[in-house]
């Protein structure tokens, strides 16, 4: 037969222990989110490029004017990848050649605005009056590069058939450039009628492969005899190169130590934030020791 002997405390030893082993834990918890919040990998915008399109296959009933504008301003950092762009949209409808109803309306995206195409296939009637017009301002920022280019040119080609000359005032011209940055006033006004119908216009624009752009407008429009056609495209970029590296300032030589310390330059830092985590981190470090100096003394009592 076995005599079972009690030890007083013995019971509750291990209580300390469990103690211990929950501040343990907690301060282990905490400290893994600290990091992780610090070495996370930044987020960058991921929206998908916009494509606006209007004005285009309408109208096409004899008689109507058709006066549609769009403006798109694009914003690119080119050292974060984030982006957006704000666009105005005006379209006005009415009988040709007198004062339109309009409506117009602005939207923000969080992506980039790369292709506008409108008035194309639109007011083929007979009698018709065609006006619209593409802005396109580009600005970037952080570029490795500031290279920008000449945007080229597509436009009244197969254009202003038939009826007195000249039918045509359009700048540059001529212009066929395949695959194009801006193609307008193409297969459009073939249907006879006034001298100067057609009046299609790309101001000195530029292009840049940090952020390419295509404007498309005004092709296989106002076909109908007696019809008339302004269209006008600028693309403008904006781009602004990265600030250098800042370079490290040697310390000047101290004449009151000896050659191992003079010259001595502090290691740049990668990460300005660095410290101040690094600082949050060792503060927890120390509350993790001396939970478990606590705990160890707690359990050396009982």
């Amino acid at each position: 037969m076995h005599t079972a002997i009690f030890i007083p405390g013995l019971a509750n030893a291990t209580r300390p222990g469990k103690s211990f082993t929950r501040v343990f834990v907690l301060a282990a918890v905490v400290l893994l989110a600290v990091f992780g919040l610090t070495f996370a990998p930044s987020g960058s915008s991921a929206s998908a490029a916009q494509t606006i399109a209007q004005c285009n296959n309408v109208a096409n009933t004899g008689g109507l004017g058709l006066n549609c504008d769009v403006t798109v301003v694009n914003n690119l950092d080119a050292s974060t990848g984030v982006a957006s762009s704000t666009v105005t949209v005006k379209e006005c409808r009415a009988a040709a050649n007198t004062a339109p109803i309009c409506t117009t309306a602005t939207t923000s995206y969080d992506a980039l605005t790369t292709s506008v195409n409108q008035c194309n296939d639109a007011a083929n009637g007979g009698g018709s009056s065609v006006i619209c017009n593409v802005t396109v301002t580009n600005n970037v920022t952080g570029a490795a590069s500031t290279d920008v280019t000449p945007a080229t040119v597509n436009q009244c080609n197969g254009t202003g058939a038939e009826g007195p000359e000249p039918t045509l005032s359009c700048d540059p011209f001529p212009a066929s450039t395949t695959s194009a940055t801006i193609t307008q006033c193409n297969g459009s006004v073939n249907g006879g009628g006034a001298s100067d119908r057609v009046n299609c216009t790309v101001t000195p624009s530029t292009t840049s492969a940090l952020l390419p752009v295509s404007i498309n407008q005004c092709n296989g429009t106002a076909n109908g005899g007696g019809s008339v056609v302004t269209c006008a495209a600028s693309l403008t970029n904006i781009t602004v190169a990265a600030a250098p590296a800042p370079t490290a300032t040697p310390i000047a030589k101290n004449t009151l130590h000896d050659s191992k310390t003079d010259g001595f330059n502090p290691a740049p830092s990668d990460d300005a934030g660095a410290p101040v985590f690094l600082g949050i981190g060792a503060l927890l470090l120390a509350a993790l020791v001396a939970a478990a100096i606590g705990a160890r003394r707690i359990s050396a009592r009982h």
